[in-house]
């Protein structure tokens, strides 16, 4: 799945039924979100990229900012993943 541009106020909405679609079409394939051409998110568009991320799909992208905000993303979702070990 590709999103260019910026992930921001009603472009969000629209990433998320494109991500509803992509997902339920794929089934178990995994899914690579190219986030290479993206510019700005906002933190709509930061929430909805870590449900993705939850789902499963791997974030890909390049830059400061994006690099950056996968970074975050995938270490709030590994802190996540201990507390929920350490909670069993």
């Amino acid at each position: 799945m590709k999103l260019e541009g910026k992930l921001a106020h009603e472009w969000v909405e629209e990433a998320r039924n494109a991500w509803a679609a992509v997902s339920q079409a794929n089934g178990e394939t995994e899914i690579v979100v190219d986030l290479l051409n993206v510019c700005f998110v906002d933190e709509a568009g930061h929430r909805l990229l870590s449900d993705i991320r939850r789902a499963g799909a791997e974030l890909m992208g390049s830059g400061p900012l994006m690099s950056a905000l996968i970074d975050e993303i995938e270490e709030a979702e590994s802190a996540g993943s201990r507390d929920a070990s350490h909670q069993n």
